[in-house]
């Protein structure tokens, strides 16, 4: 009943706002016609296009979309919304039952319904004609897969199951959007908790602290490659978008505001500042307040922030106080929200936010646990 209460209110919510549309949905748009103009012929689509993201990273969303068009017709705007609004549906179901199945909570359960109803990006773009919320269910269901794996028992006959649902939905996202990358990673490391307990079990902060370590290692190469790219890529042909990031971070840009403007900051002229300029993009990327927020937009985003981001944290801190399974669950989500922050904190940002929607069921997920950890007693020594 809960989960229909809130599936039921961004329906009506999406219902009131109407369809609305981005940047991109006529760039989305037109590739979904070429597409139907070819025949759905994918290899002769892929070979006439010319864009510094290799279209074939969107190819799952653009083949859904030119579906769509064809069979619907005229009202093939409504019909995504509609789609966005059965993937929200999917999405928060499994979010749902996943902090049921991991906290056995009704007050862990209560505070993942109410997050839910205070996260401001999802409500913003659950009408919007784009891949964002197909691609959030997506995320949301592997996320709630791999949590599953994490904490289920070893003799569990789902285990397999799911396994192969996660694998499939993982390959997926990797030709949804480019930001399926992450998605890999968490899934990589599901599986490894998984099929591989013990050691994952007694290695938990060796792994987080390497991730950690390699995150930086990623920032560091990054920041060579964009001031110095001939001298620090050994592969051979540098790919379009380092150069298209080379010339936004010596021109400090922050982040793409539209085709015509971007908001700026100091250039990056060396290596230390290029890393600076990195730094700022996850910050603006985590960030639950901007100046150029509504007083109402501000407050939804600290209702659901300051909670999500407090009780992970507790939730990383107090892992002793956790089962087993709960800790699994902590360092798989933990690892899945640091991928996705420092995967488009290198990469392009929007002003918007609508990227770090994949972020907001493994944050729920892990305030949910984050509850428990704080409303148990610490263990004796």
């Amino acid at each position: 009943m809960l989960w229909a209460g809130v599936w039921a209110a961004y329906g009506l919510w999406a219902w009131r706002a109407g369809v609305r549309t981005g940047v991109d949905t006529t760039l989305y748009s037109r590739w979904a016609d070429l597409l139907i103009a070819h025949g759905f012929n994918v290899s002769s689509f892929l070979r006439e296009q010319d864009f510094y993201i290799p279209p074939f990273l969107y190819l799952g969303w653009i083949v859904l979309l030119a579906a769509v068009k064809s069979v619907i017709g005229a009202s093939w705007m409504q019909a995504i919304v509609f789609l966005n609004w059965l993937s929200f549906g999917a999405g928060s179901y499994g979010v749902l039952h996943a902090v049921r199945r991991t906290t056995a909570s009704t007050a862990s359960l209560l505070l993942a319904v109410s997050l839910f109803m205070a996260a401001g990006d999802l409500l913003i773009f659950i009408p919007f004609v784009l891949s964002d919320l197909i691609f959030w269910g997506i995320a949301s269901v592997t996320l709630v897969a791999g949590c599953r794996l994490a904490t289920a028992e070893p003799d569990d006959d789902r285990a397999i199951p799911t396994a192969v649902l996660g694998s499939v939905l993982v390959l997926y996202a990797l030709v949804f959007r480019p930001s399926g990358l992450p998605l890999f990673v968490f899934w990589i490391v599901a599986l490894a908790s998984s099929f591989v307990r013990g050691p994952f079990d007694r290695f938990a902060t060796r792994i987080i602290a390497t991730a950690a370590i390699l995150a930086l290692v990623a920032i560091a190469w990054h920041a060579a490659i964009v001031i110095e790219p001939g001298a620090w890529w050994p592969f051979g042909h540098l790919p379009e978008i380092f150069t298209v990031l080379g010339k936004e971070y010596r021109a400090g840009i922050l982040l793409v505001v539209s085709p015509e403007s971007n908001l700026g900051v100091e250039p990056a002229a060396t290596w230390l500042g290029a890393m600076r300029l990195t730094a700022q993009k996850v910050l603006y990327f985590v960030t639950p307040w901007l100046p150029s927020y509504s007083r109402v937009h501000t407050l939804i985003n600290l209702a659901f922030f300051l909670p999500a981001y407090g009780l992970t944290i507790a939730a990383m801190m107090n892992r002793d106080r956790l089962v087993a399974p709960q800790r699994r669950a902590v360092v798989i989500l933990v690892l899945f929200v640091l991928s996705v922050v420092v995967f488009h904190a290198l990469l392009q940002l929007d002003y918007d936010h609508r990227y770090r929607l994949p972020l907001l069921p493994a944050l729920i997920m892990l305030a949910a646990i984050g509850l428990e950890s704080v409303r148990r007693p610490q263990r004796l020594m």
